[in-house]
């Protein structure tokens, strides 16, 4: 026997009171919170898009809204519409659905359509619309979820968003608008596929992946079988949840799944089906949902750089020094920290000389891009900040691998060689790179070496800080680790990289640092133990300047056990190019890159001067 349903629908917060014909459609909590707006008067709309799946045939009868205060609101309306209704001079038109006009109201209040709606397999927008007076209390009115998701939020009004439709998915959380449906019995055991991730993997090996399971029963999920396949090979997997997924239509939860490896670079959709839930068959009308998966032979590590200024007469540059010492603790292997000192012992450059534009001290940049501080990230307390910002510097994607080998030639160079290893084939090559030397251990006696310390006495910063907010003015018998003391230059190494590049076939390049002319602007030696140096190994943008990848090194160590076959390896073939990377027959007098392709596949490319 049929019955009807009253479904309860609101953007990450969507949310009903249950009875024997109610269910409860939620894709998070139901917390709300406030204060999304501009603070002036303007006609506000708003809309939010109702895409799942598991909602087509159902049939939308009204919307709640919520305002935290009503004074000086007016000209209420609720919609629906297929598409985000247009923009005529800068007001919305009429949507081509259904419109309800509206009083508002403080809290929450119901507006019913003068007739349902059915959903569509393309789905509907929902929104409503009203107007701020400049006497209103309510200077941020729209209300907002704490949660996020695709098609969560979108604004435009009359001021400040006045020339089209923005999507604040990303900027902010989902709209907090509740959308009241009916439609016909809805199975008790029933979960849909919301989201299957995007990533990117190596072959050859296992990679994971994430799915998002969405009830759309009323007895919730207390264990799911579902199918996997990736480039024609499928598998199964029985889950049971050790938290059940409460019968509430919509709540969703994400799981990992383990594939199988893949032999062959390329493009290969991913698609999880959800094929039992609670042991009984899933009658779910989106039982499956799909992905893509970009698998290469090789798979760069990004790792972000963070270059930070400093010195020991600034009193506020405590914040780099803890920084840098933290998040080599918590990242020894992928974090690269560079400290540029000025003005003190350490000092091996001028201002002029630094990579990036520094207007006062401490500076902090990420890749040459990304300006933040050394401690506190992009957050404005005493909360250690870096980490966040600095991962997701990592998360963007690296064009190439960068691995180093090093080995001491004489008791005084030391010779690195970088080689760079990109996924894919192309036929410039945009890049170069950059050398640059860092020393650790570096310590010293007079007062030019003492920290200047505006934190002393200080209450309400993280433990890492107590050496300064425990310490005096000025903190003496520091050790200074991650100290720039020699590169190849300000930028990249011109023609150090060739076109065209091969894809999976490292390009080598060679440089040498002689320590004996690491020294300060004094001309005083800066290095005090050679044991402790480390080789950073920049890939650079060279139109931007920014850096898109990069690796360190201990001295006389290699990043990878298989760089030291490139000695073992012999010349199998020799091209020439121009500066411009142009491929020259013959070459004559001046200068050019020698490209060098060894029995082993790699390319290693030098400049020489004929």
């Amino acid at each position: 026997m049929k019955r009807l349903l009253l479904l309860l629908l609101a953007a990450l917060g969507w949310l009903a009171q249950t009875s024997a014909a109610d269910i409860t459609y939620s894709r998070g909590d139901s917390a709300t919170t406030m204060g999304t707006g501009a603070t002036k008067a303007e006609t506000y709309d708003v809309a939010m898009h109702i895409s799942d799946q598991a909602l087509v045939g159902m049939r939308v009868k009204g919307v709640r809204i919520s305002f935290p205060l009503a004074n000086g609101l007016s000209d209420g309306r609720a919609w629906l519409s297929h598409q985000l209704p247009a923009i005529i001079s800068q007001r919305m038109s009429d949507p081509d659905i259904a419109s309800q006009a509206f009083t508002p109201a403080k809290g929450r209040i119901e507006v019913l359509f003068s007739e349902p709606y059915e959903v569509t397999s393309e789905g509907v927008y929902v929104g409503y619309s009203f107007r701020l007076e400049a006497s209103s209390p309510a200077r941020k009115p729209v209300v907002t979820t704490k949660k996020v998701s695709q098609g969560g939020f979108f604004l435009h009004s009359s001021q400040i968003y006045r020339t089209a439709w923005h999507d604040l998915t990303t900027d902010y959380n989902d709209l907090a608008l509740q959308v009241l449906l009916e439609g016909e019995q809805v199975e008790a055991n029933a979960a849909g596929v919301g989201s299957v991730t995007d990533f990117e993997g190596r072959t050859g090996v296992s990679n994971s992946t994430q799915f998002e399971i969405v009830n759309h029963g009323t007895e919730g999920v207390r264990s799911f079988d579902y199918d996997y396949e990736i480039a024609g090979q499928r598998g199964s997997q029985h889950v049971n949840l050790t938290s059940k997924l409460p019968g509430i239509f919509g709540r969703s939860a994400s799981f990992t799944v383990k594939l199988p490896p893949v032999a062959e670079k390329g493009a290969y959709p991913v698609t999880i089906t959800i094929t039992k839930v609670n042991g009984e068959d899933n009658h779910d009308l989106a039982p499956s949902g799909q992905g893509q998966a970009i698998l290469y032979h090789t798979l760069p590590t990004h790792r972000a750089v963070l270059e930070e200024y400093t010195g020991t007469w600034c009193g506020y540059c405590p914040r780099g020094f803890v920084g840098l010492e933290e998040m080599n603790r918590l990242h020894p292997t992928d974090f690269i920290g560079i400290s540029y000192h000025n003005r003190d012992p350490m000092e091996v450059m001028s201002t002029s000389q630094f990579p990036s534009e520094v207007s006062g001290f401490p500076a902090a940049v990420i890749d040459r891009n990304l300006p933040t501080d050394a401690f506190s990230g992009s957050s404005s307390n005493k909360s250690f900040g870096i980490e966040t910002v600095w991962k997701n510097a990592c998360k963007a994607t690296a064009p190439a691998e960068v691995d180093i080998l090093t080995e001491w030639t004489t008791d005084s160079v030391l010779k690195a060689t970088a080689a760079i290893t990109f996924p894919i084939e192309r036929n410039d090559c945009p890049y170069e790179v950059g050398f640059i030397l860092l020393a650790d251990g570096l310590t010293g006696t007079t007062s030019n070496w003492s920290q200047a310390n505006y934190y002393s006495g200080e209450t309400g910063w993280p433990a890492s800080m107590k050496t300064f907010t425990n310490g005096d003015s000025y903190v003496a018998g520091l050790t200074y680790n991650f100290v720039i003391v020699a590169r190849s230059g300000k930028s990249g190494i011109e023609g150090s990289l060739s076109a065209p590049i091969e894809a999976d076939v490292p390009q080598t390049y060679d440089y040498s640092f002689d320590i004996r002319e690491a020294v300060n602007t004094s001309g005083q030696p800066v290095i005090q133990d050679k044991e402790k140096l480390t080789v950073v190994v920049l890939l650079l943008d060279k139109a931007s300047g920014r850096i898109v990848n990069a690796n360190k090194v201990h001295c006389g160590e290699s990043t990878t056990d298989g760089i030291r076959s490139l000695s073992e390896a012999t010349v199998r073939s020799v091209r020439y190019f121009d500066l411009q990377g142009r491929s020259v027959a013959e070459p004559q007098q001046g200068l050019f890159i020698k490209a060098e392709t060894l029995t082993d596949g790699t390319v290693k490319t030098r400049k020489i001067k004929l």
